[in-house]
């Protein structure tokens, strides 16, 4: 079950380190992590200029793949959500980003170096502060990651539907995620996205409520049930569209 935490703060304000001493420590405690750096700038990219898969890129290609003996990368020339995003690291126990303090719906670790900027950062999803801190949520040092990481592992939460359905019991997906954070929500209750039918077209996760989950389960279910082999508990069905 993937969970996802942010490490939010002001420009120079330490979050990379902290990031990576927090990668460091949940790693070694037995997890798999991935990271989401969020970089504001227009027009950057990892790429350098004069490279190879850079000229590819320049000539028109919308995704370019460079594939080593040890790292495979892939360069794409389009926006991207972060739904998208954390589709691709559902497999992940962890994501980690860094920034998006503006972010709702997942818990964030705001680095402050001052009160001021506590103050400035502090929101209802913020469930901690390194350096400096406000109100009663727990204020860490810097370089206990030790701490971090207890702290991430009670308070980061799976990414939500922002279906408001209403299956949680709670009248949207932000007052759940609110609730799940401080953990008088259960973390997998948002059942449009831990729920046994997942919808993916091309490429994005489609949230469904459970009704629609029941749905289209039991109207699979029935149509394959006369084919041989038709009646197993996990099915996989890929459909490719035609134009027209």
């Amino acid at each position: 079950m993937l969970r996802v935490v942010g490490i939010a703060g002001y420009k120079e304000a330490g979050k990379t380190k902290v990031v990576e001493g927090l990668v460091k420590e949940l790693v070694d405690r037995g997890y798999s992590v991935g990271t989401v750096k969020h970089v504001p700038k227009g027009g950057f990219t990892l790429d350098r200029p004069g490279t190879d898969t850079w000229r590819h890129a320049q000539a028109g290609s919308e995704m370019v793949v460079c594939l080593s003996p040890e790292e495979l990368a892939i360069l794409e020339r389009r926006k991207a959500d972060m739904d998208e995003v954390l589709l691709k690291m559902l497999d992940l126990d962890f994501a980690v980003l860094e920034g998006f303090r503006e972010s709702e719906g997942l818990a964030k670790i705001m680095v402050a170096r001052s009160d001021g900027e506590a103050v400035d950062l502090a929101d209802e999803f913020t469930v901690g502060f390194i350096g400096h801190g406000t109100g009663d949520r727990p204020v860490l040092k810097r370089g206990d990651f030790s701490a971090l990481a207890d702290l991430v592992e009670k308070r980061a939460i799976p990414p939500v539907g922002g279906l408001d359905c209403g299956a949680c019991d709670y009248s949207s997906c932000r007052d759940f995620a609110l609730a799940a954070i401080i953990g008088d929500a259960p973390k997998d209750g948002c059942s449009a996205i831990t729920g046994g039918v997942k919808l993916i077209i091309d490429g994005e996760r489609v949230p469904l409520n459970p009704f629609v989950q029941n749905l289209i389960a039991s109207t699979l279910a029935g149509m394959l049930s006369a084919l041989e082999g038709g009646k197993g508990k996990k099915i996989d069905l890929e459909v490719t569209r035609s134009e027209g």
